[in-house]
């Protein structure tokens, strides 16, 4: 077998979607907490829901992806905000997406959905949708409804999102039903709010972290067994695997960019994996994570508008944690923009604030508030020396 050359030059330069983790790995719990609430299911009239909450890059969205491609026995929808803006909407969107879908279940789902709708719609059903409501019985089907970005759903998707938790999915003809909730640490704080979800709480929650050293070499090492010789030496693909797991702190989002890494550095080495220079892979890591942070941290606009001021307030926060009130959090923003513009004026901590919290940068961990990607706050020190 041959180097894999054309592989690595999808892996290393060919932007991929964010859902996409071409080697997944892990997440065993999380899965096993899915396939539990997909039997669960069978057995309430309202929607199951589970909430897969935590930091930017930690993983949800492309847990969600597995688990679509994954799950044969049921219909897997994904949901935007444009299809949440009234049920007949999300209906609609059902309709559509199974029809493109394959499986013994796609056709079924299609015609149930289009009677669905013509009943919302408060019409008779015509003999044709009536017929092939009959020929095609629902018996055994299931939906999978994905929806992703939950932690800043408008008022319109939660409305919806309260009718699938009190009334599921279906009138006369339940139809069992698993809401898939993907987003950042704030997402079932988002929904609680909503008075329809106040039932939403830890039980439905899962707060997804880092993965384990193990399931980072395991991914890396499916990846070399597609992109190097079958006869490269053992150890020097094991070493490399340890090497992106290391480098990759355990996250989702940099383990991408260390596979990546790899596949720029194999291609100038033509697949020879002796011949690599371990060193500049590392560099090599460390630019791509610093690319990710600076592009976490554009959307956070600190009093004055100094990139640089955001990074003293992340290395403030990851050095002194405030407690996890909202105003501790401002007067730490505040207290960094008076202590680096060395002014007596005094500087609203609001808006910045409430930027990192929305944009993933902090959340609330043990009773402060922390960095949503612990390894940010090396980053944020050294680029202030």
């Amino acid at each position: 077998m041959m180097f894999n050359a054309d592989l690595a030059r999808q892996i290393a330069f060919e932007d991929v979607p964010r859902d996409e983790a071409r080697y997944f790995e892990g997440r065993a719990t999380e899965i096993e907490n899915f396939k539990h609430s997909l039997s669960a299911s069978t057995r309430r009239d309202q929607a199951v829901f589970r909430i897969y909450q935590g930091a930017p890059g930690c993983g949800k969205t492309s847990l969600a992806a597995h688990l679509a491609k994954t799950t044969e026995d049921a219909v897997f929808i994904k949901l935007s905000r444009r299809h949440l803006t009234h049920f007949a909407s999300m209906m609609e969107r059902i309709r559509n997406a199974a029809s493109k879908q394959g499986g013994r279940y796609a056709l079924t789902a299609t015609h149930w959905a289009a009677a669905s709708i013509e009943r919302l719609a408060g019409r008779a059903l015509t003999e044709e949708i009536q017929k092939a409501v009959r020929d095609h019985s629902t018996e055994g089907l299931r939906f999978v409804l994905h929806v992703d970005e939950a932690h800043s759903l408008p008022n319109n998707a939660l409305e919806v999102l309260t009718e699938l938790h009190i009334g599921g999915l279906g009138e006369t003809d339940q139809i069992p039903c698993v809401v898939v909730l993907t987003g950042l640490a704030h997402t079932k704080r988002n929904l609680n709010a909503h008075p329809g979800l106040t039932r939403a709480g830890d039980g439905t929650t899962m707060n997804m972290t880092a993965m384990g050293p193990e399931e980072c070499v395991q991914s890396t090492t499916r990846m070399l067994a597609e992109l190097c010789p079958s006869d490269a030496p053992l150890a020097s693909r094991q070493t490399l695997a340890h090497l992106t797991a290391e480098c990759s702190f355990g996250w989702p989002r940099h383990l991408l960019s260390t596979q990546k890494a790899v596949c720029e550095a194999l291609l100038e080495a033509n697949g020879n994996l002796q011949a690599l220079n371990h060193k500049q892979i590392r560099e090599r890591c460390a630019e791509l994570r610093a690319e990710y942070y600076e592009e976490r941290l554009e959307d956070i606009n600190p009093p004055g508008g100094d990139p640089d001021l955001t990074k003293h307030i992340v290395a403030q926060i990851a050095k002194a944690p405030p407690r996890h009130s909202y105003r501790d959090l401002e007067a730490l923003c505040s207290s960094q923009a008076k202590a680096y513009w060395q002014s007596d004026e005094e500087f609203s901590g609001e808006g910045t604030r409430q930027e990192l919290i929305e944009n993933g940068i902090v959340e609330r961990k043990d009773g402060v508030w922390a960095l949503s990607i612990p390894s940010m706050a090396a980053w944020a020190t050294q680029q202030l020396r």
